[in-house]
């Protein structure tokens, strides 16, 4: 089932995607209830982050091909990232002033549904309450020349996630593509991740509590590729009819 947050005429709904419909759902899209009876033209929304997160952690170095020469790490590496980095399918993604090389990533991204703190990896897919489209935009000149990775990753607009969360995903098999206006510069499938979403879920977990509506980045696959303003950055997760595809085009501030 695909499950968006939307926003249409100053109100933000809960719905559930239904072709090029959207039938309007109670609660929220960690708890969504029965059907309103409404049902909306997804041309006439504005699709927002799928959740209100307290808290987004992404994890660094979880393919094999995206290691390169460096040592691969024999347990995840979470690092954070900033609520107010985020934006939603169809925002702009927009280049810093003084930023010279700034890559996306696409990757795979965890919408917790229940609180977790110390789970074992073999239950901790029971908290999730889906998956969805990621694009954890990044500052290359930034990561290396900062001691912290505070700008790189999180500048305004730097996370987008989108436009909807899919709760068929299977988080051990699915496919992965980013594209950078309309060429496939990575393309991977959850299957070759070093360490499992589960794994990642579970040692994030171990220490600090993820919130439901909170967002886990698990890795970005294979060698990133420069955006430029009018790019167009797509993010394509998932296999057949179970997928999400998040789109953002690029300017420079």
């Amino acid at each position: 089932m695909k499950i968006a947050r939307v926003q249409t005429n100053d109100r933000e709904l809960t719905a559930r995607v239904d072709g090029d419909k959207l039938v309007v759902l109670e609660g929220t899209p960690i708890t969504p209830g029965p059907e309103t009876g409404e049902i909306l033209d997804i041309a006439a929304v504005k699709f927002l982050v799928p959740s209100s997160p307290s808290k987004i952690v992404a994890i660094g170095i979880n393919y094999m091909d995206h290691a390169g020469d460096r040592t691969a790490p024999t347990e995840p590496q979470p690092f954070l990232k900033t609520p107010s980095s985020l934006i939603g399918h169809q925002d702009e993604i927009v280049l810093p002033a003084d930023s010279t090389n700034v890559h996306m990533e696409a990757e795979l991204v965890a919408v917790m549904g229940k609180a977790c703190s110390k789970v074992a990896p073999e239950s901790v897919l029971d908290y999730v309450a889906g998956y969805t489209a990621g694009n954890d935009v990044s500052g290359r000149d930034w990561q290396q020349a900062d001691l912290q990775w505070w700008r790189a990753k999180s500048s305004d607009t730097f996370t987008a996630v989108g436009p909807w969360m899919e709760t068929e995903i299977d988080p051990w098999n699915t496919s992965i593509e980013g594209r950078i206006s309309g060429k496939t510069q990575q393309e991977s499938n959850t299957s070759l991740l070093i360490n499992s979403v589960a794994a990642c879920i579970s040692r994030i977990s171990n220490y600090m509590s993820l919130e439901p509506g909170d967002l886990v980045f698990t890795g970005t696959p294979g060698t990133t590729g420069e955006i430029s303003s009018g790019d167009v950055c797509e993010v394509d997760v998932g296999d057949g009819d179970v997928r999400v595809l998040l789109s953002n085009p690029v300017v420079r501030a």
